[in-house]
């Protein structure tokens, strides 16, 4: 279910893939949704693994813990982001040679 109560159709579930924000890695399952504006939905399920969070959406920070540690993830200030369809993601990482997500086989 979705943020307006609606439901969105899957097709596959990757197991174990890697999530890397900074710092700290996450291994996590990811479902393969079609949805546009986004490459990437971290959702409850998600959010869940992280156990008690505190979030601060004027400073733009999360907060939990893993592994005895508190980890902080910190959004990025400043300007709005542009939000760009996966295709010019693809021609991005191909021209500098780096991103977040990689290609994985499920």
């Amino acid at each position: 279910m979705v943020a307006n109560g609606g439901t969105i159709n899957w097709s596959g579930k990757c197991h174990n893939i890697k999530l890397s924000m900074g710092e700290y890695v996450w291994n996590s399952p990811m479902l393969l949704i079609q949805i546009g504006g986004a490459n990437i939905v971290l959702g409850v399920q998600w959010l869940q693994s992280l156990g008690m969070i505190a979030l601060n959406f004027q400073e733009l920070f999360l907060k939990s813990f893993s592994e005895g540690k508190e980890v902080e993830l910190r959004g990025i200030s400043g300007k709005p982001g542009k939000i760009i369809i996966s295709n010019d993601m693809k021609n991005i990482i191909k021209k500098e040679q780096c991103g977040v997500l990689q290609n994985y086989v499920c």
